[in-house]
């Protein structure tokens, strides 16, 4: 982690409304994300964790406080922060997968010519575990291998920041610790800040440099956990905060 801060979070607040009453889902959230950072942001389903990233990449608009990346407000989505969803089917299903990340890169005007493209397509689904699949289509492909895929053209947009939603929630355990893996490999050699959210404490163990507790009942951000204090001792721990 560097000493750059990237992403400020300041007094975050957000409610959705019924009919005569509000509901608080954030509460006065502040963070700081530094470039190279893997912060997790770990909690309970229903606790905010996927309003507080769409907060973040400019989906939603608070009720109160502010994001700021790189000093500037974030008010709409940008190529500078990229959202990795849950869902398989991010990829578009006529293009290969190299395709799917030539294309990207093309509309992003990234690459001056499309054989530099290519090399850089192969490049990423090469460190994705992917290499043998170039020329596949996402229907042929495993929801574990779609995932990979999409984080590989993510990541190969150079994003400022990566946001992902529990990306891996849907996998099976062999599967979901290959994309883990994959996607630990990608940021460190791209050196890549990512953003996380998740509710499983072995997933948030294993990723993160930093570990964020959102609380259900507080609905703000209660503890920190910084690259020191995170190991297999902290599991006790995050178990009860969880709670």
């Amino acid at each position: 982690m560097g000493d750059e801060l990237m992403v400020e979070i300041r007094g975050l607040c957000k409610e959705y409304r019924g009919k005569d009453v509000g509901f608080p889902v954030l509460s006065d959230v502040t963070l700081q994300v530094f470039e190279g950072d893997f912060l997790v942001i770990l909690g309970q389903s229903g606790c905010g964790k996927t309003t507080l990233l769409r907060l973040i990449g400019g989906f939603l608009e608070p009720d109160r406080g502010e994001v700021s990346l790189d000093g500037e407000p974030v008010r709409t989505p940008s190529a500078q922060m990229i959202m990795v969803f849950q869902s398989f089917d991010q990829l578009f299903p006529w293009f290969t997968l190299k395709e799917n990340i030539t294309y990207a890169l093309k509309k992003a005007k990234k690459g001056r010519d499309k054989s530099v493209r290519e090399e850089t397509a192969l490049g990423y689904l090469d460190m994705a575990g992917l290499s043998g699949f170039a020329d596949s289509y996402p229907h042929t492909l495993s929801g574990g291998m779609k995932q990979r895929g999409a984080l590989a053209r993510a990541l190969a947009l150079e994003p400022r920041v990566l946001l992902m939603d529990e990306p891996f929630s849907s996998l099976d355990y062999l599967t979901r610790k290959q994309a883990q893996d994959a996607l630990k490999s990608l940021a460190a050699a791209n050196n890549s800040t990512v953003i996380l959210v998740t509710h499983d404490i072995e997933e948030a163990l294993k990723l993160g440099t930093r570990i964020a507790v959102l609380d259900r009942s507080t609905h703000r951000i209660e503890k920190i956990y910084e690259g020191g204090q995170i190991g297999p001792y902290l599991r006790e721990e995050l178990e009860e905060a969880l709670l």
